[in-house]
């Protein structure tokens, strides 16, 4: 699998893309900010853009998405708890410069959806917390956990709709019960492994 990583906009957002080899199709996953920076990683990967898909709704992890949509024409995924506040976005002011409207959704993500990419399959885990809709997403050895799960940390739970012990329900009962193997891509920060989360993660010690 293509895989690629990089870091955008003033919060330092993980922004991801993630491709078939051979079929050249591939997703971008929170195109946060910094779309021509994101458009230029596309074209020398060769991939053919099948669709956005957002973690989660928050302006950090959104701010790009207008510029990535209209360049590429890929469809918007998102879970349908949060496409209600894909396009209201209360800290836009405070995190990101103005841009141009958020484009609407095309798929509503639930539960148990598959995203395919080429060879490759992507299984949508509703984990909410951080927002209602936030959403991880399983491949086969790898998972992207948005800002639910960090390197040794968690996401916030003090913003509108969060919950802390709703979040916790979420790593507890759907991302603590992957292999201790799986590479972990949070929204923010260094990458991780699910082993390494259980073991050492000071908010999973809480819990576990």
């Amino acid at each position: 699998m293509i895989l690629r990583m990089l870091e955008v906009g003033p919060l330092g957002t993980n922004c991801y893309i993630a491709g078939d080899e051979t079929s050249k199709e591939g997703i971008i996953i929170d195109p946060g900010a910094d779309g021509d920076f994101i458009l230029k990683q596309v074209k020398a990967l060769g991939l053919n853009i099948k669709m956005i898909v957002l973690t989660h709704s928050h302006i950090d992890h959104i701010g790009a998405l207008a510029e990535v949509k209209e360049a590429t024409g890929a469809e918007i995924a998102i879970h349908e708890d949060d496409a209600p506040s894909l396009q209201n976005q209360p800290f836009r002011m405070f995190f990101a410069k103005p841009s141009r409207p958020t484009p609407a959704y095309c798929r509503l993500l639930k539960e148990g959806d598959i995203i395919n990419v080429g060879k490759f399959q992507f299984k949508v885990l509703h984990t909410p917390g951080h927002t209602e809709g936030g959403i991880s997403l399983v491949g086969e050895d790898v998972v992207f956990t948005g800002d639910t799960l960090f390197n040794s940390s968690i996401g916030r739970a003090d913003f509108p709709g969060a919950s802390y012990n709703v979040e916790m329900d979420s790593i507890r009962n759907k991302l603590m019960t992957l292999p201790d193997d799986f590479k972990v891509y949070p929204g923010h920060g260094p990458s991780s492994t699910i082993g390494a989360e259980r073991k050492s993660n000071p908010f999973l010690n809480r819990i576990m």
